[in-house]
């Protein structure tokens, strides 16, 4: 039986049984790597509210700088399904040695950036105090930032192939590594010397290292992906300019929205201490949440990917949208305990009794995260639906009007002009992500049914 010929229930069982073999195991290593975020900021928090708002700032400016280097990371993936998908495995050995050059030449740059975090806070009228703290925060960073952009790059390969659940072994091991070292680093524990923020960030660095180094070996470990090692390693300026094409854009549209949490936080230390720490906290849970669709994105980008590059719009299409249903399902049940239970959710990371206005404030943030759950995770897998389409332009285009033409401007006219203040902030930033994912769900819908014939369409629907 053809593919053409599978009765569409079937195929959309397949389809979504297909999606969540790959991506549950995606999805797995991004909580893990979010459960390692999620113990600093704890740990912070047991320190006093000062650290945990000194935190956030630097945290910001890394995984600002991070994020955009991960997408041009993430240029490889769509490329190498397709590739997988055709059968030209010989390409995906090209394709492989070009991305670690081509993240190498981003991420470098970006690095010595994140070096200078400290006087990028205070140009931005963060406190000195604050400033200094967050900046050596981000400095001990520094030193595993290509590193850690090298281990997405593996991550491509290892998707691509269908081992995922190495990635996941890997992010789940760092867990209790991480939250040893930040306990001995910031509280000076086991004979380690008390560093404070210094030694968040350097418990991150010492994780990030193993965690490029584990996925390494395991690559060179198994025959079908250590063939691709063997590819030329030097400079194709053709595979370079296309996947810097691809990736550029991609890094840009990660940005975009990361930059718009980032200038969040910036406005929440205008607003105050507090306001800044409460922030943060709603943040952690709706980034972790978000993980989900984060990974489930990625598994669409390759879904998507493999069909495209079988010649199957109808599978293609089929794929993009199985990853919203589930994304979508997932996010439901978040947003039900965001809104019905807050309270147990802020007390993990705060004592209400020792800080009771960031307890209410992060309680209230919460509610209306609650709110967005669903449009964030919706733009995020049509955005990976576009990647396995090679489609990267309009996306960056498309997440530029949402966040800043709608998100950012909505967030500090509510937030500072209208005086609502935190709530008026959160409230633009879901405004900006609901505008984001209608754009980048229709551009998937346009994009792939115009190359689709009414039968075909019908074939999909059943």
């Amino acid at each position: 039986m053809t593919a053409a010929n599978i009765p569409s229930g079937a195929a959309w069982r397949a389809e979504a049984k297909a999606t969540l073999v790959l991506g549950l195991p995606l999805v797995g290593s991004q909580l893990a790597h979010i459960a390692q975020t999620s113990t600093d900021v704890l740990m912070m928090g047991w320190v006093g509210p000062e650290t945990l708002a000194a935190g956030a700032l630097g945290f910001n400016v890394y995984v600002t700088l991070f994020i955009f280097v991960m997408g041009v990371a993430y240029a490889a993936g769509g490329p190498m399904a397709q590739a997988f998908g055709a059968k030209r495995p010989g390409e995906i050995g090209y394709l492989l040695p070009q991305s670690l050059i081509v993240t190498t030449i981003v991420a470098l740059p970006l690095a010595l950036v994140l070096t200078q975090s400290e006087r990028l806070l205070v140009l931005f009228g963060q406190t000195p105090e604050n400033a200094a703290s967050a900046g050596a925060y981000a400095l001990a960073m520094a030193p595993s930032f290509v590193l850690i952009n090298w281990f997405i790059t593996i991550r491509n390969l290892l998707a691509t192939y269908g081992h995922t659940k190495f990635v996941m072994a890997v992010a789940i091991l760092g867990i209790p590594l991480n939250a040893v070292l930040v306990y001995a680093f910031l509280f000076g524990r086991f004979g380690a010397p008390s560093l404070g923020l210094t030694g968040v960030g350097l418990a991150t660095s010492l994780v990030s290292t193993l965690s490029f180094a584990a996925i390494l070996v395991y690559a060179l470990a198994v025959p079908k992906l250590r063939r691709h090692f063997r590819f030329p390693w030097r400079p194709d300026w053709a595979r370079i300019a296309m996947l810097l094409k691809l990736g550029l854009p991609i890094g840009t549209t990660l940005l975009l929205e990361v930059s718009l949490f980032s200038a969040a936080v910036m406005l929440m230390g205008i607003l105050g201490t507090a306001e800044l720490a409460a922030h943060q906290i709603a943040l952690q849970w709706a980034s972790m949440t978000f993980m989900v669709p984060m990974g489930l994105a990625q598994a669409a980008t390759v879904r998507v990917g493999y069909n495209v590059g079988a010649g199957d719009m109808v599978g293609a299409r089929r794929a993009g949208h199985v990853g919203l249903v589930l994304s979508g399902g997932f996010m439901l049940c978040a947003a039900a305990v965001f809104w019905f239970a807050p309270g147990p959710l802020v007390a993990i990371f705060i004592d209400g009794a020792a800080a009771p206005m960031v307890a209410t404030l992060a309680a209230t943030y919460l509610g209306i995260a609650a709110i967005f759950q669903l449009v964030d995770a919706t733009q995020a897998v049509g955005a990976g639906s576009l990647r396995g389409l090679k489609d990267t332009r309009w996306p960056m285009i498309l997440a530029g009007v949402g966040y800043w033409l709608v998100g950012f401007p909505t967030a500090a006219l509510l937030g500072f002009w209208v005086g609502w203040r935190g709530v008026g902030i959160w409230i633009g930033l879901a405004l900006g992500l609901a505008v984001t994912a209608v754009l980048m769900v229709g551009r998937f819908e346009a994009l792939t049914r115009k190359s689709l014939s009414r039968r075909e369409l019908a074939t999909e629907i059943g």
